[in-house]
């Protein structure tokens, strides 16, 4: 009986995984994102949501003009997160049909953040 229960289980969490990876072979948030971020940093930021849900991009920071790349993923829901390399982390939801906005934080020493909020739009 506790076999049979177990296998029930597993089975149905198999078959959720599966839905949910299928759901995310053609993502609904697939295409090219802009926006502006604002905060203790401020500049813009745009992306590319790929078929499979990551997420490639760049951030151009003002007034200073640097700019860093960065990586990230979207779930089949539009939850997403950015990281990049000099600890920039952006969050939020993307919504295909309105403005999606965020907060983002960048790591500043070993307990310091900076701060801010974005907007993105799907182009």
């Amino acid at each position: 009986m506790i076999k049979n229960t177990l296998f029930l289980l597993l089975f149905f969490v198999a078959c959720t995984s599966d839905e949910e990876s299928k759901r995310q072979v053609n993502s609904a948030y697939q295409g090219e994102w802009v926006g502006n971020f604002d905060g203790d940093n401020t500049g813009s930021i745009g992306f590319t949501v790929s078929k499979d849900g990551t997420i490639d991009g760049v951030l151009h920071l003002s007034p200073s003009g640097a700019s860093e790349n960065f990586k990230g993923y979207v779930a089949f829901d539009g939850k997403f997160d950015i990281n990049s390399p000099n600890k920039y982390y952006f969050s939020g939801i993307l919504n295909t049909s309105a403005p999606a906005k965020g907060k983002w934080k960048k790591l500043e020493s070993s307990n310091s953040y900076i701060s801010g909020n974005f907007t993105i739009n799907k182009k």
